[in-house]
């Protein structure tokens, strides 16, 4: 078994995996490096599962043990092109008394930086170009996102809204947010935004949206995420890793951005209009700032 048929093992046993399976299934899924550099206890304590359950996830995919179970990730290690990687920088407080300003400033960069050349691929051009189909054809979008994602979901709403008005941001403002998602069905998309560890009401807002028919475009951090299963999804993988204390949720914007600049592209005539009134209505509420010279003579 090579790493692609390990991980497409992995992702097929997934939903009837145990908990702590998967958790380190996730773990090891996320974080392929560590399964050819680690041994079978430093794994397990990385993954936050005891090491009996690292050797029972090995043995639910068919390997005699850790060793075994390896062989597929140091392949991958050892074939893969010698690119930049920047490290997680897990231990950023300790580090912080040994590394300058500049080096740490430099870092946050160029993990952003690489986060973005793994965008760069044919085949995520790809799921992009499909959940904008998805999108454009959607009866209704629910946009959502909670806690740290709630930026991106903003964002998209907010842009849509100058060329579309069947764009809905599920805030829960007022405890309301079980409520904005009532009368979503079949012909509905839901684009949803979380990274681990998830928001519960992300979850529960797919989930329900599933049982009703609606299909799911995800931006998450796995493709065993929970908002990112089901066969109506198109799932948007993008890395989350960043030496700051929070996740960093710039690669999710800049595929939210994406989406938008792809939707009002396919738009035509009608997302045209749509912004000249929006444009229209907005300078009638002086939305903007201007200086006194540049506004329009009345």
């Amino acid at each position: 078994m090579n790493y692609d048929d390990v991980i497409a093992r992995i992702e097929a046993s997934f939903p009837s995996l145990s908990p702590q399976l998967k958790q380190a299934a996730r773990y090891v899924i996320d974080n392929p490096d560590d399964v050819a550099l680690y041994s079978m206890r430093q794994l397990a304590a990385h993954a936050d599962v005891h090491p009996s359950t690292m050797v029972r996830f090995a043995r639910e995919l068919g390997f005699d043990g850790h060793a075994q179970f390896q062989e597929p990730f140091q392949e991958r290690l050892r074939s893969r092109p010698k690119i930049s990687y920047v490290g997680s920088a897990r231990d950023l407080q300790a580090r912080s008394s040994q590394s300058n300003v500049q080096e740490l400033i430099r870092e946050m960069f160029e993990t952003e930086r690489s986060a973005f050349k793994a965008l760069l691929d044919e085949q995520t051009s790809h799921t992009i170009e499909e959940a904008v189909d998805v999108l454009c054809q959607g009866r209704n979008i629910f946009v959502v996102g909670g806690r740290s994602l709630y930026p991106v979901a903003f964002y998209f709403h907010y842009a849509c809204r100058m060329f579309t008005n069947k764009v809905f941001l599920v805030g829960g403002h007022g405890g309301t947010f079980a409520d904005q998602l009532r009368g979503i069905g079949k012909g509905d998309v839901v684009l949803a935004s979380s990274f681990s560890p998830y928001a519960r009401n992300s979850v529960k807002a797919v989930d329900y949206a599933q049982a009703h028919g609606a299909r799911i475009v995800a931006i998450t951090d796995s493709n065993v995420s929970p908002i990112a299963r089901g066969k109506n999804t198109v799932s948007l993988v993008v890395s989350n890793e960043s030496p700051s204390l929070f996740h960093s949720i710039v690669p999710a914007m800049g595929v939210a951005e994406a989406l938008v600049m792809l939707m009002i592209a396919h738009g035509g005539t009608t997302a045209l209009a749509a912004l000249e009134d929006s444009e229209e209505q907005l300078n009638g509420f002086e939305a903007y700032w201007l200086e006194k010279s540049s506004r329009p003579r009345r």
